[in-house]
Protein backbone atom coordinates (compact mmCIF):
# COMPACT_ATOMS: atom_id res chain seq x y z
CA UNK A 1 0.00 0.00 0.00
CA UNK A 2 2.94 2.73 -0.61
CA UNK A 3 1.27 4.01 -3.64
CA UNK A 4 -1.28 5.95 -0.40
CA UNK A 5 1.55 7.43 0.88
CA UNK A 6 2.64 9.01 -2.47
CA UNK A 7 -1.01 9.50 -3.22
CA UNK A 8 -1.47 13.32 -2.45
CA UNK A 9 2.05 13.88 -3.73
CA UNK A 10 1.18 12.74 -7.20
CA UNK A 11 -1.78 14.84 -6.90
CA UNK A 12 -0.10 17.80 -5.44
CA UNK A 13 2.49 17.92 -8.51
CA UNK A 14 -0.45 17.40 -11.36
CA UNK A 15 -2.67 19.66 -9.77
CA UNK A 16 -0.18 22.21 -9.06
CA UNK A 17 1.50 22.13 -12.87
CA UNK A 18 -2.29 21.60 -14.24
CA UNK A 19 -4.89 22.32 -11.92
CA UNK A 20 -3.96 25.56 -10.40
CA UNK A 21 -2.74 26.95 -13.54
CA UNK A 22 -5.36 28.85 -15.95
CA UNK A 23 -7.45 32.03 -16.28
CA UNK A 24 -9.38 33.82 -18.36
CA UNK A 25 -8.82 35.96 -21.46
CA UNK A 26 -9.37 39.19 -19.30
CA UNK A 27 -6.19 39.26 -17.55
CA UNK A 28 -5.15 39.10 -13.98
CA UNK A 29 -8.51 41.26 -12.82
CA UNK A 30 -10.47 38.82 -13.98
CA UNK A 31 -12.37 36.68 -12.16
CA UNK A 32 -11.63 33.50 -12.95
CA UNK A 33 -7.73 34.54 -12.15
CA UNK A 34 -8.84 35.69 -8.80
CA UNK A 35 -10.40 32.80 -8.34
CA UNK A 36 -7.49 30.94 -9.56
CA UNK A 37 -5.43 32.70 -6.80
CA UNK A 38 -7.72 32.48 -4.15
CA UNK A 39 -7.19 28.49 -4.63
CA UNK A 40 -3.36 28.55 -4.71
CA UNK A 41 -3.10 27.76 -0.92
CA UNK A 42 -4.95 24.70 -1.00
CA UNK A 43 -2.81 23.39 -3.62
CA UNK A 44 0.26 23.92 -1.95
CA UNK A 45 -1.16 22.13 1.62
CA UNK A 46 -0.91 19.18 -0.80
CA UNK A 47 2.49 19.96 -1.31
CA UNK A 48 3.48 18.92 2.02
CA UNK A 49 1.14 16.12 2.47
CA UNK A 50 -1.64 17.98 3.80
CA UNK A 51 -4.85 15.60 2.59
CA UNK A 52 -6.97 17.63 4.65
CA UNK A 53 -7.67 20.03 1.43
CA UNK A 54 -7.63 17.29 -0.70
CA UNK A 55 -11.43 17.63 -1.29
CA UNK A 56 -11.42 21.68 -1.19
CA UNK A 57 -8.29 20.80 -3.94
CA UNK A 58 -10.80 18.92 -6.66
CA UNK A 59 -14.04 21.31 -5.65
CA UNK A 60 -11.54 24.48 -6.90
CA UNK A 61 -10.39 22.15 -10.01
CA UNK A 62 -13.63 21.73 -11.06
CA UNK A 63 -14.41 25.14 -10.50
CA UNK A 64 -11.66 26.33 -12.61
CA UNK A 65 -12.13 23.91 -15.38
CA UNK A 66 -16.08 25.40 -15.65
CA UNK A 67 -14.78 28.82 -15.91
CA UNK A 68 -11.90 28.21 -18.46
CA UNK A 69 -11.75 30.26 -21.30
CA UNK A 70 -11.80 29.06 -24.96
CA UNK A 71 -8.16 29.18 -25.86
CA UNK A 72 -7.84 26.47 -22.81
CA UNK A 73 -10.98 25.46 -22.26
CA UNK A 74 -10.70 21.92 -24.30
CA UNK A 75 -7.04 21.42 -21.81
CA UNK A 76 -9.29 21.91 -18.81
CA UNK A 77 -11.89 19.46 -20.14
CA UNK A 78 -8.89 16.60 -19.71
CA UNK A 79 -7.87 17.92 -16.51
CA UNK A 80 -11.12 17.82 -15.16
CA UNK A 81 -12.04 14.43 -16.30
CA UNK A 82 -8.84 12.91 -15.06
CA UNK A 83 -9.96 14.51 -11.43
CA UNK A 84 -13.68 12.84 -11.92
CA UNK A 85 -12.13 9.77 -12.56
CA UNK A 86 -10.12 9.52 -9.50
CA UNK A 87 -13.04 11.01 -7.77
CA UNK A 88 -15.19 8.20 -8.85
CA UNK A 89 -12.71 5.69 -8.33
CA UNK A 90 -12.18 6.55 -4.89
CA UNK A 91 -16.03 6.61 -4.19
CA UNK A 92 -16.26 3.28 -5.75
CA UNK A 93 -13.66 1.93 -3.13
CA UNK A 94 -15.64 3.08 -0.22
CA UNK A 95 -13.36 5.83 0.50
CA UNK A 96 -13.61 9.92 1.56
CA UNK A 97 -11.35 12.49 1.32
CA UNK A 98 -11.57 12.68 5.06
CA UNK A 99 -9.86 8.50 5.14
CA UNK A 100 -6.69 9.91 3.85
CA UNK A 101 -4.95 10.50 7.13
CA UNK A 102 -5.89 6.57 8.23
CA UNK A 103 -5.17 5.28 4.67
CA UNK A 104 -1.16 7.33 4.99
CA UNK A 105 -1.04 5.63 8.56
CA UNK A 106 -1.49 1.92 6.67
CA UNK A 107 -5.23 1.51 8.03
CA UNK A 108 -7.81 0.77 6.29
CA UNK A 109 -11.05 2.87 7.14
CA UNK A 110 -14.10 0.68 7.66
CA UNK A 111 -16.41 0.01 4.91
CA UNK A 112 -13.71 0.09 2.36
CA UNK A 113 -13.64 -1.86 -0.60
CA UNK A 114 -10.16 -3.39 -0.13
CA UNK A 115 -10.30 -5.07 -3.78
CA UNK A 116 -11.06 -1.88 -5.62
CA UNK A 117 -8.58 0.24 -2.88
CA UNK A 118 -5.92 -2.03 -4.49
CA UNK A 119 -7.10 -1.11 -7.91
CA UNK A 120 -6.50 2.78 -7.12
CA UNK A 121 -2.91 2.66 -8.63
CA UNK A 122 -3.83 2.00 -12.39
CA UNK A 123 -6.68 4.75 -11.90
CA UNK A 124 -4.15 7.22 -10.55
CA UNK A 125 -1.49 6.20 -13.79
CA UNK A 126 -4.12 7.40 -15.83
CA UNK A 127 -3.36 11.40 -15.08
CA UNK A 128 0.22 10.26 -16.06
CA UNK A 129 -0.36 10.25 -19.43
CA UNK A 130 0.81 12.80 -22.56
CA UNK A 131 -2.45 13.91 -23.12
CA UNK A 132 -2.85 15.25 -19.25
CA UNK A 133 0.92 16.92 -19.69
CA UNK A 134 0.02 18.69 -22.97
CA UNK A 135 -2.73 20.01 -21.39
CA UNK A 136 -0.96 20.70 -17.94
CA UNK A 137 1.70 22.48 -20.09
CA UNK A 138 -1.21 24.98 -22.40
CA UNK A 139 -2.85 25.38 -18.99
CA UNK A 140 0.28 26.82 -17.29
CA UNK A 141 1.65 28.96 -20.41
CA UNK A 142 -1.57 30.83 -20.20
CA UNK A 143 -2.00 31.14 -17.01
CA UNK A 144 1.61 32.70 -17.00
CA UNK A 145 1.35 35.07 -19.90
CA UNK A 146 -2.05 35.64 -19.16
CA UNK A 147 -3.10 35.76 -15.46
CA UNK A 148 0.62 36.49 -14.84
CA UNK A 149 0.25 33.56 -11.63
CA UNK A 150 3.10 31.18 -11.48
CA UNK A 151 3.22 28.25 -9.05
CA UNK A 152 6.60 26.92 -7.38
CA UNK A 153 7.16 23.57 -7.57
Amino acid sequence: MSFLNKTPVVLASLLLVGGLTACSGDGPDSDYCKDLEAAAPKFAALRTNDTAQLEDVFEASHQLAEEAPGDVKDDWQVLDKGMTDIEKALKDAGIKFSDFAQLQQGKIPEGVDVEKLQGLPAKFQKLDSPAFDKASKNIGTHAKDVCKVTFAS
